[in-house]
């Protein structure tokens, strides 16, 4: 029994994302646990005071990151990690570091530089440029040739005429 060669590519930087943004939304729980439980037994909707903000800043990056990395991770499962998504988390990654050099940042900078690795990577290796195992290839056709010639002659004998 063989197996098939699987075409689907190995993500990296989107689950790298994945744990760090995770990371990051747990250890913001841990810290405001006191006060989001307050917030949650007071009722959450109009929660926000100035001891929340922090907790709330975790909670929202933190998910916000979850779902970046779930894209990243598709987008790298596709093979095509476009540039602008690399650069753009080296950007924030670089501002997060010089801002705060001893955080997370720190994390999602590694993340970033994986992330612009997988660009590089995947940008040599095109997917178009690989040829599917066990399909056809996909070959053009003339209009003409199919629906074109069912039209002209629906309308050349009055079929299909309402």
């Amino acid at each position: 029994m063989t197996r098939q060669r699987s075409n689907r590519r190995t993500a990296i930087a989107g689950p790298a994302i994945i744990i760090v943004f995770a990371l990051h939304t747990v250890m913001g729980v841990l810290a405001a646990s006191p006060v989001l439980g307050e917030a949650l037994a007071d009722g959450w909707y109009g929660a926000m005071t100035s001891g929340l903000e922090v907790a709330l800043w975790f909670l929202m990056t933190g998910f916000l990151g979850l779902a970046t990395g779930l894209a990243m991770t598709a987008l790298e499962r596709t093979g095509r990690m476009p540039w602008s998504v690399s650069i753009a988390l080296l950007v924030i990654a670089l501002i997060g570091v010089a801002a705060a050099p001893v955080s997370g940042f720190l994390l999602v900078l590694v993340a970033a530089v994986i992330a612009v690795v997988q660009s590089v990577r995947l940008r040599r290796r095109r997917p178009s440029d690989e040829p599917e195992t066990g399909e056809p290839p996909v070959e053009a056709v003339n209009p003409s040739e199919s629906e074109g010639a069912v039209l002209g002659h629906a309308s050349r004998t009055g079929e299909g005429r309402v």
